[in-house]
């Protein structure tokens, strides 16, 4: 096959290390409640969090859901929550940064494409200027669509000015990368061994 003319890439687990998860059983502890159900309450509620939730209102209903009766969400433990969700997802996978800016200074358009909320995004545009390092950013938060709908890859495939058929795509959800290769996007599953060596073979 040849070399895809762009590359667009998830964030979570992607462009960053596998989230680190151990803080959740601090989080269930903090809030009474036991870290399976945690765990539950954290994912059921996490597209609406990142489509149009605000902060406030997604820890409310993680808090409700895990500890139904538990009443209001304590102020600090709310800035206690955020503050370690921020930090489990801001471990930065390096080597996949530089591949993507390797891709773009050889020719090819890169995008970030990520499900996400404002409160991650701001550490991360801290750290990544992300504007001037992809040729386009697509955020749910920041539209209002999330993956795998159809349209957000389509809008990022139109900011990218590229056929899906020259696009790779790169996802660690199994659930994202089936809805990318509905659109005909090219697709790479970051799951099993090597996924990064899988990835610099397929942009040769």
């Amino acid at each position: 096959m040849t070399r895809p003319a762009g590359l667009i890439l998830d964030y979570g687990n992607v462009l960053t290390r596998a989230q680190d998860q151990t803080w959740m059983d601090r989080a269930a502890l903090r809030l009474g409640t036991a870290t399976p159900a945690f765990q539950a309450a954290y994912w059921q509620h996490r597209h609406a969090y990142d489509s149009n939730l605000t902060a406030a209102e997604y820890w409310a209903r993680v808090l409700a859901a895990s500890r139904p009766g538990a009443g209001a969400l304590d102020p600090a433990d709310l800035v206690w929550l955020i503050e370690s969700d921020i930090a489990s997802w801001s471990i930065y996978h390096d080597e996949v940064w530089a591949l993507a800016v390797e891709f773009r200074r050889s020719g090819g358009r890169t995008a970030f494409l990520s499900n996400s909320n404002p409160e991650v995004m701001a550490r991360v545009r801290r750290d990544y200027p992300l504007d001037a390092r992809f040729d386009a950013v697509v955020i749910s938060c920041e539209i209002g669509l999330t993956k795998p709908d159809p349209r957000i890859y389509q809008l990022c495939l139109d900011r990218l000015g590229l056929a899906a058929r020259d696009t790779l795509f790169v996802d660690d959800r199994a659930d994202n990368i089936e809805g990318a290769a509905r659109i005909g996007l090219r697709t790479l599953h970051w799951a099993g061994a090597d996924p990064l060596d899988r990835l610099r073979a397929r942009l040769r």
